[in-house]
């Protein structure tokens, strides 16, 4: 069964310092390289194959005054990182643009990113999760929340549908709801939220329903799909918790029957999954175990093709 990874990362932080990535990745991960992500890939499960990819940025935001970070010179390492190997692994590359500042440096931003990408970009993303009241749901340099009321935010989505390209949407589960709103108003602009929509876990009744709210109005607006993925973050420790496996396992067929499964993907977000102990065995053993009963074009769909249909991923 073929396997198109529509969200991993790659870094070198002793070549290209990254604060945003967190102290535990720099301490734990400094390096994390091509051939680092074909190793560990290697060890999926049968009758699982690894045939393309995505790459996301890993700029996370960029708040005025903080931490400058090149967001074009990573788009241009990972394809110098990547392409020696592109004949057996076609890849599509998903970028930072700060889509809230000028839309006509947006649109010079995006440009840049496609002479970079030599044909391979597909996108951009733009992670929104900001919360009022607790930091640990605030993501590095994500400046404010009020990022989908902007109108030069909006712009910047109908301005990636203009070219083709796509809205990867990261959020927390309070911003769901208006993030459904705002996309609704550009159906050229294919959306894919990321992480099963970051339910927090530990969180309250209060919270699940938030989340569940958000993901049925998103999943009304036929240009909007779900990576399942980082699933951890809803139910910490599935891995090694059989009551926890059952309820995220819960979670994502949920999902799946809120979307579809081609409006659905699984994905590794590598090697971010490996500092949290979750090895690829484990992590694609889970996918296929909870996909047993589903037929053969279900699976297919959620391991490869919804991924290359959206991304517009073709083998070589």
């Amino acid at each position: 069964m073929n396997v198109c990874d529509p969200h991993f990362h790659l870094w070198n932080i002793s070549e290209r310092p990254n604060p945003n990535l967190g102290e535990e990745v720099n301490k734990s991960l400094p390096v994390y390289e091509t051939g680092d992500y074909a190793r560990d890939m290697r060890n999926l499960p049968v009758p699982l194959n690894l045939t393309s990819g995505v790459h996301v940025e890993t700029v996370v935001g960029q708040m005025s005054g903080g931490f400058p970070l090149d967001t074009v010179e990573e788009t241009t390492w990972v394809c110098n990182q990547l392409s020696p190997g592109e004949e057996s692994f076609p890849f599509g590359i998903v970028g930072y643009v700060h889509l809230a500042r000028d839309t006509a440096e947006s649109e010079r931003m995006l440009v840049k990113h496609q002479e970079a990408a030599e044909g391979r970009f597909r996108g951009v993303r733009m992670i929104l999760n900001h919360h009022p009241d607790n930091p640990d749901l605030t993501w590095p340099q994500v400046e404010h929340g009020d990022f989908l009321q902007s109108s030069i935010f909006q712009e910047g989505i109908s301005l990636l549908g203009e070219k083709g390209l796509s809205f990867d949407l990261q959020c927390n589960p309070h911003q769901l709801e208006d993030s459904a709103i705002v996309f609704n108003k550009y159906p050229q602009t294919q959306v894919i939220l990321n992480h099963l929509g970051l339910m927090h876990d530990g969180e309250d009744e209060a919270h699940d329903q938030i989340w569940r709210n958000g993901m049925r109005a998103l999943a009304s607006i036929p240009n909007v799909y779900v990576k399942l993925s980082m699933l951890w973050f809803a139910r910490n420790n599935y891995h090694q918790n059989a009551v926890e496996e059952a309820k995220i396992k819960n979670m994502v067929y949920e999902v799946i029957d809120l979307f579809g499964v081609d409006r659905c993907m699984f994905a590794s977000n590598y090697p971010v999954e490996m500092v949290q102990g979750i090895s690829v065995e484990t992590l694609y053993g889970k996918f296929l175990s909870w996909t047993e009963s589903m037929s053969e074009p279900e699976r297919a769909a959620l391991f490869c093709d919804t991924a290359t249909r959206i991304y517009k991923i073709h083998s070589k």
